[in-house]
């Protein structure tokens, strides 16, 4: 059983050894809905309580993943998740594992830091998925937000 720690610095237990290559898996090897799966099922399985997740899919399809408490998640303190990062970023994917798919304040301020930095962001929720689309180009910007419900 691997300990890591939590962004309040305390310790938690990893459950599913592998969790981080399950996902990875996912994304080499499947669909983006199986993907999505995989990453909600390991933030509710694969520790010693559901915990946030998030997958970050950069310019050059390279995966970075962290994990965090039950209500929030960062690479901070995991900062050797995020070495070769390249932008713009092709999604960020993050779960709330108390079950509601949308976008919190923390959420909002992430999207517009790195709007123009990042073309899908994605939050997971219990049957649920939550999603800004960002096209930018020059003197045309858009922005969609999409919720679908299974």
């Amino acid at each position: 059983m691997e300990y890591l720690r939590d962004v309040r610095d305390e310790d938690f237990i990893v459950l599913i050894s592998d969790w981080k290559e399950q996902i990875i898996d996912m994304f080499e090897n499947s669909n983006k809905y199986n993907l999505y799966d995989t990453i909600w099922e390991m933030s509710i399985q694969a520790f010693d309580k559901p915990r946030e997740v998030q997958v970050v899919i950069d310019a050059n399809s390279n995966v970075f993943i962290s994990v965090g408490s039950p209500g929030f998640v960062t690479f901070g303190g995991q900062d050797e998740q995020v070495i070769g990062m390249k932008f713009p970023v092709k999604e960020w994917i993050h779960t709330h594992p108390f079950g509601k798919a949308y976008f919190s304040g923390t959420d909002m301020n992430t999207i517009f830091m790195y709007q123009n930095h990042m073309e899908k962001a994605t939050v997971l929720g219990d049957g649920e998925r939550s999603e800004y689309l960002f096209k930018v180009e020059k003197g045309n910007d858009r922005v969609e937000h999409i919720t679908y419900v299974r």
